[in-house]
């Protein structure tokens, strides 16, 4: 199960029964939609646009962790276990969210097992996706850890995909937009801005990365995945 799958991923009456007991919210970009060490315990239902997991430290460090694109779901966690919020969500694109109290969401996982075990296997691919990412905040340079991140944001950008596009490998090209900016892509891999330029830079002069007409950022997918395998070996 992907980021952005969980919604369609429940069989129709659920779903169905899901969005009956919805409220509906719509946030601006930039707008916090829930806070880290909050109390709060509402579930939320992506319908539209994307948001953006972040951890504020105590040192004012930033980590972006995970984007959470139409479909998915926030705040799960929280609603599970009643402790404070684990982290702050930001809306990235205009957001609509369904909002789900606590008690409704309960409800649903005790009174339906097929919900339960979409609920079960969404939050197993979350876990896994972060045993990655701690793996390679531990185990590599940073333009590895760049090269993943942009192999991932150009995997997830289902409908921005050209196929047989790339000027260097022959293969595809995905289009990031917005595109991330210097300092977006540092606090998704736990370095600095400055490091993260160093590498885009490199990356431009290979054509493996380039701004499109349009503002976006176009990745040669094939051609990253090539030099990343050309890296780990």
């Amino acid at each position: 199960m992907t980021n952005a799958s969980f919604i369609d991923s429940l069989p129709s009456q659920e779903r169905d029964t899901l969005m009956t007991l919805l409220k509906l919210h719509d946030h601006d970009p930039g707008e916090i939609v829930i806070s880290q060490e909050e109390n709060s315990k509402d579930v939320y239902f992506v319908i539209g646009g994307s948001a953006r997991a972040t951890i504020f430290s105590d040192e004012g460090k930033i980590v972006a962790y995970r984007d959470i694109l139409a479909g998915a779901i926030f705040g799960e966690l929280s609603a599970i276990d009643d402790a404070p919020r684990s982290a702050s969500v930001v809306a990235v694109k205009k957001l609509r969210v369904g909002r789900l109290p606590q008690s409704s969401f309960r409800e649903l996982i005790e009174n339906s097992p097929k919900f339960t075990r979409v609920l079960l296997e969404y939050m197993t691919a979350q876990l896994r996706g972060m045993t990655a990412r701690i793996f390679e905040f531990s185990t590599m340079l940073v333009r590895e850890r760049l090269l993943a991140e942009l192999l991932r944001m150009g995997e997830a950008a289902t409908g921005e995909i050209d196929p047989g596009a790339s000027a260097t490998s022959g293969g595809t090209i995905a289009r990031i937009n917005p595109p991330p900016t210097h300092f977006d892509l540092a606090t998704r891999i736990s370095t600095h801005r400055e490091a993260v330029s160093r590498e885009m830079s490199k990356l431009t002069k290979q054509n493996l990365i380039s701004k499109g007409d349009d503002g976006s950022l176009a990745i040669d997918m094939d051609g990253l995945r090539a030099l990343r395998e050309a890296g780990l070996k």
